[in-house]
């Protein structure tokens, strides 16, 4: 029985503790079936396949967002998010995805020093004027925000990596309890995600002027809308963003209509011991170190990846594919030549 991936991870009893060691996962997707590493995230608007991709020599998981009638979107939208059941309903919640989630059975404990290392191919269908568009994130299981704590955003066909805490500025809105700070940017996107509404776009300009440790912070609520809290800020100064100190080594590649490969070192706590390192075609992009979450920290609780479309209604389809798939405690694991992950 397939049950929605969050009822899967309520039920799971006895939770490992942060120490304990998690396995190693790989996945090449050359099966015409999805392995029992993934959990698949059914819903109208989407479809997956796996194994040979025509014309290509590689397998992959390929996954198709469609667009649904809007009324069918917005009806919807106060119920929670939800995957297919068995007889094939389920909650909808005003967005459109078609995500593959880490499966219960491997997700590793908060807190766990992971490298993932995956390739990913984004058509070219997303435009300048798109809004909300997440391709691949990482979020806590029981999480007391709903929100991912690390993020790929593809807002107005522009490739950045947000991250999200909570939102400790004394004099923000009530309503705005999220801080969401941009730890890597696309330098040649024409646009790429601004300050004040969460979906206006504005030149990458403002931030390629900006010094290595700098960043872009926005501060918004759980509706994705934003309210202007400090656009910029430095490690140490006021603002929704805390405790975090950015390295910018690269820009992020264009990744439209053609494969990437990602590689991540997390560890995802939110105590000021946390690391985000990221690295892009065998280029370092970034280094993010401290407060990376949300408080408390719970080491009972497990993370987990998912990856697919996830966006607000759009008039277009949209393909992903996911290959290469190693997730493992041991970097030599996901670069034994040392060539995609180098200092």
């Amino acid at each position: 029985m397939q049950l929605s991936y969050a009822l899967a991870v309520m039920l799971i009893a006895g939770a490992p503790n942060a120490n304990a060691a998690s396995p190693t996962v790989r996945d090449e997707f050359d099966a015409t079936s999805v392995s029992d590493n993934w959990f698949s995230c059914g819903r109208d608007e989407n479809r997956f396949s796996f194994g040979k991709i025509p014309d290509e020599a590689r397998s992959a998981a390929t996954q198709i967002v469609r667009a649904l009638p809007q009324n069918n979107v917005l009806a919807f939208a106060w119920h929670p998010k939800g995957c297919a059941r068995e007889d094939g309903t389920y909650d909808r919640d005003g967005s459109e995805r078609s995500e593959l989630w880490e499966a219960e059975k491997v997700l590793a404990p908060m807190g766990t020093d992971i490298w993932y290392r995956f390739d990913m191919f984004v058509d070219a269908s997303i435009t300048p004027t798109t809004g909300r568009f997440v391709i691949g994130q990482w979020k806590q299981t029981n999480s007391p925000q709903d929100a991912p704590i690390l993020a790929q955003r593809f807002n107005g066909r522009a490739f950045t990596v947000s991250i999200e805490q909570d939102n400790a500025d004394p004099n923000r809105d009530p309503k705005n309890v999220l801080c969401r700070v941009f730890i890597a940017s696309q330098e040649t996107a024409p646009v790429e995600p601004g300050f004040g509404n969460a979906h206006t776009l504005v030149k990458p300009a403002q931030l390629l002027s900006l010094m290595k440790n700098q960043m872009l912070s926005v501060g918004h609520d759980a509706e994705d809308l934003a309210h202007g809290a400090a656009p910029l800020s430095l490690p140490g100064l006021t603002g929704c963003a805390q405790g975090l100190s950015v390295t910018r080594y690269n820009s992020l590649p264009d990744p439209f209509g053609k494969w990437t490969t990602m590689v991540y070192h997390l560890r995802l706590v939110s105590d000021k011991t946390g690391l985000i390192e990221i690295w892009a075609d065998g280029k370092k992009i970034s280094k993010t170190e401290g407060v990376i979450g949300f408080k408390p920290f719970l080491a009972k609780e497990r993370e987990y990846f998912k990856f697919g479309s996830y966006r607000n209604h759009a008039e277009f389809e949209t393909v992903t594919r996911l290959d290469h798939f190693i997730r493992s405690e041991r970097k030599a694991d996901v670069d034994p030549d040392g060539t995609l992950a180098p200092p």
